[in-house]
């Protein structure tokens, strides 16, 4: 086979590259490993209203659930409610938003080969993709995208990670007691190091889940669900053929550009590094891909026009990348009793409405820059001490 453009991963964003490609007249294959897209999918499914508004996606069936606020809990267990009583984000149902993706690209003319994985791709004038499934061999590609996850295959095989530093998450759906209009977050490093856990309702389950930078995330999951004092009471039964786990890359860890080849969703790390969510982001920058990729087909896709893609990505969200990287760093150094004592600040009611004054669900830069203004009351909590631990952690961030 031949093609303009190989796209391997059948994912949101392969999909929304692969549809604007194929809208633009060119020959596009998208190469998908599993026999339905969307399955299977293992993500807590939360999207904000603003950018699918920004990106033009208007909500359909896949709509399960409407969210006006956050409750999060601290190592000590006492909620704090954040909302401004509007409707800030969706839960999906992910696998029929990656059909309806899908349903698009191939409408647009894009040729989507399933039950096809990809098992080595060479980069060069004419690259081959090959694949192995039911329709095993060759795919001769001017251009090769790589959507293909976290563990890309295509990253690996142009040389593109720089490290493998990732977020281990786990995820269960379960009948329990939620508020519909509610995501709860969970802290606490006995069962999600380094990051959180959630519980979240979508339709007539919840999704319950966590990541982890350390240790067995399947394992803490059952600790999450059977010992936490507060996830242990409100989970009634938990549906065990929905179990899914699956790894977060951290932004900055892969150029995601070379010689003929762009990487585009998980597979360029283009995440939120607070939240690891990657569907707003990933297809804002899938839309930059189809761009730049537009360019380079109408000429030649060499590393020169491509570069051009990373360049409009790190203007609209590098400076959040890096905003969040570091603090994500600090957050994963800080002990139980020090997450008390930061979160605390948020039952002031100043500090409260300089969050929701500057909460936006998408973009977390302004948000970050805001809580600065509240670093001298917190260092003052805190102690110097612990404070110069945290300062010497955040400037060690490369």
């Amino acid at each position: 086979m031949r093609a303009d453009v190989v796209i391997v991963g059948g994912g949101p964003a392969g999909c929304f590259v692969g549809g604007s490609l194929a809208k633009r007249g060119f020959d596009v294959v998208v190469v998908e490993e599993h026999g339905e897209v969307g399955n299977p999918a293992c993500c807590a499914g939360i999207v904000g209203v603003g950018g699918f508004e920004e990106l033009g996606i208007k909500p359909g069936s896949w709509v399960l659930g409407k969210l006006r606020r956050a409750v999060i809990y601290p190592p000590s267990n006492e909620p704090i409610e954040l909302t401004r009583e509007k409707v800030e984000a969706f839960v999906i149902n992910r696998a029929e938003f990656d059909r309806v993706l899908a349903r698009e690209a191939a409408s647009a003319g894009a040729t989507l080969l399933l039950k096809n994985r990809c098992v080595d791709v060479k980069i060069g004038r004419d690259s081959i993709v090959k694949i192995r499934g039911t329709h095993t061999g060759e795919i001769n590609a001017r251009l090769v995208i790589g959507a293909d996850g976290p563990s890309s295959i295509v990253a690996r095989k142009a040389g593109l990670l720089k490290s493998e530093r990732y977020l281990k998450c786990a995820q269960v759906e379960v009948i329990a007691e939620a508020r519909a209009d509610a995501a709860e977050v969970y802290l606490g490093r006995s069962f999600a190091p380094g990051f959180f856990g959630w519980l979240v309702q979508a339709g007539d389950v919840c999704r319950v889940g966590l990541g982890t930078t350390e240790g067995n995330p399947l394992q803490m999951l059952r600790f999450f669900l059977e010992k936490h004092l507060v996830i242990s009471k409100k989970v009634e039964k938990v549906r065990t053929l929905e179990i899914c786990t699956g790894l977060i890359p951290e932004p900055f860890s892969r150029k995601p550009y070379t010689n003929r080849v762009l990487l585009v969703g998980d597979a360029a790390a283009h995440v939120k590094p607070l939240t690891g969510g990657g569907i707003y982001i990933g297809l804002s920058c899938a839309k930059f891909a189809a761009e730049v990729a537009t360019r380079g087909l109408e000429a030649e896709p060499d590393e020169k026009t491509l570069r051009i893609y990373d360049q409009m990505v790190k203007e609209k969200f590098g400076r959040e990348f890096e905003l969040g990287v570091r603090a994500r760093r600090v957050f994963e150094m800080m002990s139980d009793e020090d997450l008390n004592t930061t979160l605390g600040i948020l039952k002031k009611d100043s500090v409260k409405k300089l969050v929701l004054e500057n909460f936006d669900f998408d973009h977390h830069g302004s948000l970050i820059r805001a809580l600065a203004a509240e670093l001298p009351g917190l260092l003052q909590e805190l102690g110097v001490k612990r404070v110069m631990k945290y300062v010497r952690g955040l400037l060690s961030v490369k």
